[in-house]
């Protein structure tokens, strides 16, 4: 037996494996569950991308499958985190999510603490598998979403140790009564412990610090 066909038996078994792993979903938990779908699926592209080359066949840059934005709760794993509330999501079908946190606003990367910020929410969540509750879709065609990590609520988090804002204004519109003043009091006990970004008393807020870019320029 040749080696395309080795391969070819790779794949086939991987795709197995895989729709027997489906079959558990609901029975085993999503912390257990989804890592190994994740490699199941890494796994399989790599035996694909083996068999072409071996096939003498051209390899295709791989391009990045975006998911259309919409209303729903999902699970995947986070790729990448752009700033401290802006991150990419791998779903577990292979296709890509941007999603802005939601309720929260981070500083700017070009402003005090925004590479600080972002560096936290990374240490936190980068390459974990979470879930994600989208709640909106932005201007920008960006879900607008809530991330648990084990449960754990990420944009709350991120106020909670002073690394964003409460985005009061638009959260009155999404929030309800009781998480609203969840997250007003976790800003306001990270501002009195001046955690994070509250080490300035002075700490402009990221939408203040737009506008002002806007009237400069």
């Amino acid at each position: 037996m040749n080696m395309s066909n080795i391969l070819a038996k790779w794949k086939y078994w991987l795709l197995c494996v895989a729709f027997v792993l489906t079959l558990f979903k609901g029975c085993v938990p999503d912390r257990w569950l989804l890592p190994v779908l994740s490699w199941v699926g890494e796994a399989h592209e790599g035996v694909h991308t083996a068999k072409n080359f071996v096939d003498g066949k051209p390899q295709r840059q791989s391009k990045k499958r975006w998911a259309e934005a919409k209303l729903g709760t999902y699970q995947g794993e986070v790729k990448t985190v752009h700033d401290g509330d802006t991150v990419h999501i791998l779903d577990v079908n292979g296709h890509m999510h941007k999603v802005r946190l939601a309720n929260i606003d981070a500083p700017e990367l070009n402003q005090a603490y925004g590479e600080a910020s972002r560096n936290a929410l990374a240490k936190r969540i980068e390459y974990q598998h979470v879930e994600i509750k989208v709640v909106a879709i932005d201007q920008y065609k960006r879900e607008v979403g809530q991330i648990r990590l084990n449960h754990a609520d990420i944009n709350l988090w991120m106020v909670m140790q002073g690394y964003a804002w409460h985005y009061n204004t638009i959260a009155k519109k999404q929030q309800n009564k009781f998480d609203f003043n969840l997250y007003q009091q976790s800003q306001l006990q990270a501002q009195q412990n001046r955690l994070g970004l509250w080490h300035n008393a002075r700490a402009v807020a990221p939408w203040q610090f737009r506008q002002q870019k806007k009237t400069v320029n």
